[in-house]
């Protein structure tokens, strides 16, 4: 608790001073009686003036006194916001070096994140070179598995192209069957990665060249993740996609196979995960 700044005692030098100018008042008269002589004026006027006298000192002291208590009262005054300035400038210091210490700890910790970040895509890029070097290198046992031609594609039925789809897919190393029939809900092949994702596949065999529209996307966008729980969703064509239906399918993340897509899948025996950006289970 900071000290209170003194003030100057009136009421206790009056008290004195008052005190003191009666003791002079009454020290003549009673001088006079023990000398015998009589009360006069001039006896008051000294009686009067010895008072004063008297008083004069204490007046002095106690001016004296409250100047030096004044004195040491702003001395220490002086000494504590002196000491709390320091304090202040010390407590800014330290919230600097705090604030310092955060901005270098958050970088430290940005630069761990971005390399480790870097260090995940170095791990990816050589998992995806690996897989993609065995993919080239089992090229040729996929061809001789099961490549279906363009002629067998065209000419198989839809239940033919739904068959043949699966057995693309479970060449490729996904367990994958048939669900396409009445009450399919948009969805004839249902696949699962190694990774245990769900793939849900609509298969649109048409007439060489013919065009698929939106609204084949719009009913499996509808159904493969509320009814079936795919993470992914696929249209296979022997034709080609609109525009539009282009377009939506990018926008939602459906993945797209057309009849070049489909040809290289196939007859090129390519693996689907290089056909569509299907992600690998690696």
């Amino acid at each position: 608790m900071g000290r209170v700044r003194p003030e100057y005692p009136y009421g206790v030098v009056n008290s004195w001073k008052l005190g003191l100018i009666v003791l002079g008042a009454l020290a003549v008269p009673v001088l006079d009686n023990l000398t015998g002589g009589g009360m006069r004026v001039q006896d008051v006027s000294a009686a009067l003036t010895l008072g004063l006298l008297l008083a004069l000192p204490v007046e002095f002291a106690a001016r004296t006194a409250f100047r030096r208590r004044v004195r040491l009262y702003e001395e220490e005054a002086g000494r504590l916001r002196a000491e709390a300035e320091r304090l202040r400038d010390r407590q800014r210091s330290l919230e600097a070096e705090l604030r310092r210490q955060k901005e270098l700890l958050q970088l430290a910790l940005t630069r761990e994140a971005e390399a480790q970040r870097l260090l995940r895509q170095r791990e990816q890029l050589a998992h995806r070179k690996a897989w993609e070097a065995g993919l080239e290198r089992s090229r040729s046992a996929r061809k001789v598995t099961f490549s279906p031609d363009v002629r067998v594609i065209d000419g198989a039925s839809p239940a033919g192209f739904e068959e043949m789809v699966r057995r693309l897919l479970e060449r490729d190393g996904l367990q994958a069957k048939v669900v396409g029939g009445r009450g399919d809900q948009a969805v004839d092949v249902l696949a699962v990665d190694a990774a245990k994702r769900t793939l849900a596949v609509q298969c649109k065999h048409t007439t060489r060249g013919r065009r698929v529209g939106s609204e084949v996307l719009y009913r499996i966008n509808g159904t493969a993740g509320p009814v079936y729980e795919a993470a992914q969703s696929m249209v296979v064509t022997n034709g080609f996609f609109t525009r539009d239906a282009a377009a939506w399918g990018k926008r939602h993340g459906i993945l797209l196979i057309d009849r070049k897509a489909l040809l290289a899948w196939a007859q090129d025996a390519d693996h689907v995960c290089r056909v569509v950006a299907l992600t690998p289970p690696y």
